[in-house]
């Protein structure tokens, strides 16, 4: 494991030996000294070398190169720790911009080659403490390919003193003390996945507009990544959400327009900030038709708090019109089923939700008539259906949000309700409950039905006509079957079990469908159901 993130206690003992540093100190000469604050070590085994490679994919840090500045550099060979972080950026004692890459090898500072980081040379010659010691991808073979750029004699770019002062700000997060997010006291991990979380947002919404006054190589840095980002149509890790600014000048855009909502002076200020990039954010998603890509990043609960308050209205599809007002049908949550009939969503409801699976808009089309119905909420709605509200509200938050024109959606769910009152009403909830302990069909019934098919009623056959039962008299999602519900308690694999209903319902023919249906009317008729 490389001793610029972590050491071993073998490590530290030979360490501490060797140069009669105490732990304390050599081990706050590596990257773990930031861990819960700028990084997050979690899942880095010092055992196992390849977790190093994916807690660095994850996190903002450069265990094998680094930053760095010139007139620091020239003041004295000492490279300090902080270089090696994802925010590094600007010197706060030079004011000016951290190099990433040696001009004349073009190898990122302290590689030491581009194909491949290379640990500490152990023979001479070693090269001196101003040079870059890189080798250039084609030069000569040997020691004395080793580039000799004198990093000390470097250009810097200059930087204005508020922006040198963000710097200060985030290395004292980064130390492990308090912070201040738009004026709440925050952890420094939770100011820094706040950080992370807008640095995202503004990868995708960030326009020309919010780049007028900022310092020059800000801009050119915001507008190079979004080009970056446009001509990579293959994806890569350079271009995931998360990933870590490229570049100095990278960190140093995503400090600076972060800035804005982590130093408001008020939770209320730092949502109005917010407001226009999230409104861009609601557009792009409504247009790919896709679910919210932030949501695998880290979250804080104080910048939560101000998505909440800072999102669009228009965003989200926050209740039903009003019924009387527009002439929409209206049904009682008894006559409504679980899933919507396919047909029905099909034609009237899957164009508003684009790049949603079938069964996921179908339960969303029968929670929105229970809105239609009355109920105020989400929760609301999935409690008068029975259904299980903490998933009902994550699905439907996730999906209307996809929801371009919410008055053609609700007039669609109108439409919905006028043809199932054509059809004919079905108390679906009686069924539901008549039908609540149908586990399996009996023997005596199934074989009748599946011996002239050349079946073997197996306990599985019998559960899964159970599910064939409940599903086309209660027109219910299959997972929500009795059933399966209850589990099969013999150590069966879900998968194995979707497989075999699967196979079960392709395989049904059209005359044993009908004798499964008149076995379950009856059964319903029995109970005084229709």
């Amino acid at each position: 494991m490389p001793s610029k993130v972590a050491l071993t206690w073998t490590s530290l003992r030979g360490l501490r030996e060797a140069t009669g540093l105490c732990v304390r100190t050599l081990r706050g000469m590596q990257l773990a000294r930031y861990d819960q604050a700028a990084i997050d070590l979690a899942g880095l085994d010092l055992s196992r070398e390849v977790s190093l490679t994916v807690v660095a994919a994850r996190e903002w840090m450069t265990p094998h190169s680094s930053r760095a500045c010139p007139p620091c550099l020239a003041k004295s060979p000492v490279w300090p720790l902080w270089w090696r972080l994802g925010i590094a950026a600007v010197c706060p004692t030079h004011h000016c911009l951290l190099i990433d890459v040696c001009p004349s090898c073009g190898v990122r500072l302290r590689r030491g080659s581009e194909r491949a980081p290379r640990g500490l040379l152990t023979r001479p010659p070693w090269p001196g403490p101003g040079e870059c010691g890189n080798r250039p991808p084609h030069g000569p073979k040997g020691r004395a390919g080793l580039c000799h750029q004198q990093l000390a004699a470097l250009p810097a770019v200059a930087v204005p003193d508020a922006v040198a002062e963000l710097q200060r700000r985030a290395l004292r997060v980064a130390d492990g003390r308090c912070a201040l997010l738009a004026g709440e006291p925050v952890a420094a991990g939770e100011w820094f996945a706040a950080l992370r979380r807008l640095h995202a947002m503004t990868r995708l919404a960030a326009l020309d507009d919010d780049l007028v006054g900022l310092p020059d190589v800000v801009a050119h840095a915001c507008q190079e990544q979004q080009q970056r980002r446009t001509r990579s149509s293959r994806g890569g890790g350079g271009i995931r959400l998360g990933a870590m600014p490229a570049t100095a000048a990278e960190a140093l855009a995503a400090l600076v327009l972060a800035d804005r909502v982590l130093g408001a002076p008020s939770m209320h200020v730092g949502a109005t900030r917010l407001a226009s990039w999230l409104e861009r954010l609601t557009v792009q998603r409504r247009a790919a038709g896709r679910t919210d890509p932030l949501r695998y990043l880290p979250r804080s609960p104080v910048l939560e708090r101000m998505i909440r308050a800072g999102a669009p209205r228009s965003s989200r599809v926050a209740g039903a019109l009003d019924a009387a007002g527009h002439g929409l049908p209206v049904l009682a949550p008894r006559h409504l089923p679980h899933l919507a009939h396919p047909r029905d969503y099909q034609e009237l409801l899957a164009a508003h939700l684009p790049g949603t699976a079938e069964a996921s808009g179908r339960r969303l089309a029968v929670l929105a008539l229970a809105r239609l119905a009355g109920a105020g909420s989400w929760a609301a709605a999935a409690a008068s259906l029975g259904l299980h509200e903490g998933q009902a509200v994550r699905a439907a938050d996730a999906l209307v949000r996809r929801i371009g024109d919410p008055d053609a959606f609700w007039q669609a769910i109108g439409a919905m309700a006028g043809r199932m009152r054509q059809r004919g009403l079905v108390d679906y909830a009686t069924r539901r409950a008549a039908l609540a302990d149908l586990r399996e069909v009996p023997h005596r019934v199934l074989a009748p039905i599946l011996h002239p098919l050349g079946w073997v009623v197996t306990w599985q056959r019998r559960r899964h006509a159970a599910v064939w039962v409940w599903q086309h008299l209660t027109q219910g999602d299959v997972r929500d079957a009795p059933a399966y519900t209850w589990g099969w308690q013999d150590g069966t694999a879900t998968e194995s079990i979707r497989e075999g209903w699967r196979r079960f319902d392709t395989r049904l023919p059209a005359p044993a469908a009908d004798a499964l249906t008149a076995w379950g009317t009856t059964r319903l008729a029995r109970r005084e159901c229709r």
